[in-house]
C-alpha cells in the first residue's frame, strides 16, 4: 500500500473514528519557533513536549481512543509543521499564549469525541491530502488498499471510464485519476455535502477536468442522464453496516459522521445488492466491479451471484483480505 509520510504517522487513528461536531473551522495559528514567548497562564504547558503531556494524561483518563495520535495531530495543526512526525523535533520549543489556546480549544473537541480528522480539517489518502468537513464520511486505511487492488490490476496507461457509488471526500476516484491519466469517472453520492467536498478536493488536486459529479441516492439505477452509459469499471464502498449494530458504533462514528454512509439495512446488503443491479446494466463486457465490504459479506455475495448472477449478466472473481486479515473486498466481472 503506498502511503506518504504524513498517512503513515496518522494510522494511530481508529478505523471507524466518527465524532459528534460543533461546526467550526479551526484556526491555525502560524509556529513562531523557540523563541516564541510563553504564557504566563500557569495552567497551560509551555512546550511542545509538556502540551504533548498534559494532553495524553488527559486523554488517557477521559478514555479518548489513541491518545498520543490525537494530541500529535493537532499540534502538528496548530503550529502548521509539514505533519505530525515533525512533531518530535520540535518537543522543547515553546509555545505562545495564542498556540496554547488553539490546542486546548481542538483537544477539548476531541475530548467531546469529535474525530481527529474532522477536527484537523484534512486526511492524507495514500499520496493526497483532502480536506475533512463533518459529516462527510472519512476514508478508512482499508480504502487506500482497495485503491491499490484497483491500480494493481487497472491498465493505468490506456483509456477508460469508471463509476464511484458513494463517493464522499472523493478519496476512491480522486486517487485514481491522479494515476491513470487517461481515465474519466463519474461519482455519485446522495449526500449534497458530499458532492460539495468531493468537487473542493477535485479541484484543489487538479482532477476535475476529468471527473462529474452527481447528486443521487442510488436504488435500482443511476441518473437519467447516465441512463445509456457503461464504465469499464464501478468501484463503492457502500454502507454495509446492519442497521442492529449502528447504535454499538464508537461515539466518533454514530454522532458525527453521516449514519447514511454506514447503516446498510437489516443484512447490510441492501446497498449492496442495488449496486449489483447496476453494475448488470452499466458494465462493459468484462468490465470490473470493486466492492469494500464486511468480512462476513464475501461468501453471501458469492452465494447471491450463484444463484442470480447469470441472470444479471455478473460472475464472482475473488475476495481479498485487508491489512487485518479480515475478507474486505470483492472483484466481480460483467459477462
Amino acid at each position: 500500500m503506498l502511503l506518504s509520510s504524513r498517512a503513515a504517522a496518522r494510522l494511530g487513528v481508529s478505523l471507524f473514528s466518527r465524532l459528534p461536531v460543533r461546526l467550526l473551522e479551526p484556526t491555525v495559528v502560524p509556529y513562531s519557533g523557540s523563541t516564541g514567548p510563553v504564557a504566563a497562564h500557569s495552567a497551560l504547558p509551555a512546550t511542545v513536549q509538556t502540551a504533548q503531556e498534559k494532553w495524553i494524561k488527559r486523554f488517557e483518563s477521559e478514555n479518548i481512543p489513541e491518545p498520543e495520535t490525537s494530541i500529535t495531530n493537532i499540534i502538528a495543526h496548530v503550529l502548521q509543521l509539514a505533519g505530525p512526525g515533525d512533531v518530535g523535533k520540535h518537543q522543547n520549543s515553546s509555545l505562545n499564549e495564542m498556540q496554547m489556546s488553539k490546542i486546548e480549544e481542538l483537544c477539548e473537541c476531541r475530548l467531546a469525541r469529535m474525530p481527529i480528522q474532522y477536527i484537523i480539517r484534512e486526511w492524507d489518502f495514500r499520496d493526497l491530502t483532502l480536506k475533512m468537513a463533518p459529516p462527510v464520511f472519512i476514508p478508512r486505511p482499508e480504502t487506500e488498499e482497495l485503491v491499490e487492488l484497483i491500480l494493481q490490476q487497472m491498465d493505468t496507461g490506456r483509456e477508460s471510464s469508471f463509476l464511484e457509488i458513494g463517493c464522499g471526500t472523493g478519496a476512491i476516484s480522486l486517487s485514481i485519476l491522479k494515476h491513470a491519466p487517461k481515465a474519466s469517472a463519474i461519482a455519485i453520492d446522495q449526500s449534497r455535502l458530499a458532492c460539495e467536498l468531493t468537487q473542493e478536493n477535485a479541484n484543489a488536486t487538479g482532477l476535475m477536468d476529468r471527473l462529474r459529479i452527481f447528486r443521487h441516492k442510488v436504488i435500482d439505477d443511476l441518473p437519467d442522464a447516465l441512463a445509456g452509459q457503461k464504465f469499464d469499471m464501478i468501484v463503492s464502498n457502500p454502507p454495509y453496516v446492519p442497521s442492529v449494530l449502528i447504535p454499538t458504533l464508537d461515539p466518533e462514528v454514530k454522532i458525527y459522521e453521516d449514519l447514511r454512509a454506514l447503516d446498510g439495512g437489516n443484512d447490510g446488503l441492501t446497498v449492496i445488492k442495488a449496486i449489483l443491479r447496476v453494475a448488470g446494466k452499466h458494465l462493459a463486457k468484462d468490465g470490473v466491479l470493486w466492492l469494500e465490504v464486511d468480512s462476513t459479506h464475501p461468501p453471501v455475495i458469492e452465494k447471491f451471484l450463484t444463484k442470480h448472477g447469470e441472470l444479471m449478466g455478473l460472475r464472482f472473481l475473488a475476495s481479498y483480505k485487508d491489512l487485518f486479515h479480515k475478507d474486505r473486498f470483492v472483484e466481480i466481472v460483467k459477462l
